[in-house]
């Protein structure tokens, strides 16, 4: 009857991507990983292998960048601005009782607190995660199952907690009385 699992919040995978970048005239290239962006003073930041974090203006890169930028920028300032916390929550058990038997059924899963700590509201985050499970353990090992879902928040605020609970797991225990004698 354990819990095993969590949550995953990530990049989309593009945005960690290593690619070319392509200067505004399209005479130079160079190769790295787009880190920050900041979409009102128009700056960029890009890990450039040997190099260390350029720093630098958006207007010096080509226009097929700009949209790579705007596209993958908010995502990388969500991963920024956010934090997780996962903790198991278990619901009161309800037990059925019968002549021979006792199942004892718990509700459980996480809660997945985000903590945004800007100054920026969050939009549009999605969470998805997998809780493993043990299944059908009652005489040996039994198998570990998975339960996958995903949460949707419109918006996480500047400054604040927004607490959610992934969909609850049965976590059944069953019983048998002993046989034999009175």
């Amino acid at each position: 009857m354990a819990l095993l699992g969590g949550a995953l919040f990530a990049l989309p995978a593009s945005a960690l991507e290593r690619r070319v970048f392509t200067s505004a005239d399209g005479s130079k290239t160079f190769e790295g990983v787009l880190t920050d962006y900041d979409a009102k003073a128009q700056t960029i930041k890009i890990s450039k292998k040997g190099s260390g974090v350029l720093s630098f203006k958006m207007a010096l890169l080509s226009e097929e960048d700009h949209t790579y930028i705007k596209e993958e920028g908010p995502a990388l300032a969500a991963a920024k601005a956010i934090r997780l916390d996962l903790d198991v929550y278990k619901d009161k058990p309800i037990t059925n009782r019968s002549r021979i038997s006792r199942t004892v059924t718990t509700p459980a899963g996480y809660e997945i607190e985000l903590r945004n700590w800007t100054k920026n509201d969050v939009e549009d985050v999605e969470i998805r995660y997998t809780i493993f499970h043990r299944k059908d353990a009652e005489n040996g090992p039994g198998s570990i199952g998975q339960t996958k879902g995903s949460m949707f928040i419109s918006t996480v605020f500047a400054n604040s907690n927004d607490m959610n609970r992934t969909d609850p797991i049965n976590l059944v225990r069953y019983s048998r009385k002993k046989s034999g004698g009175g």
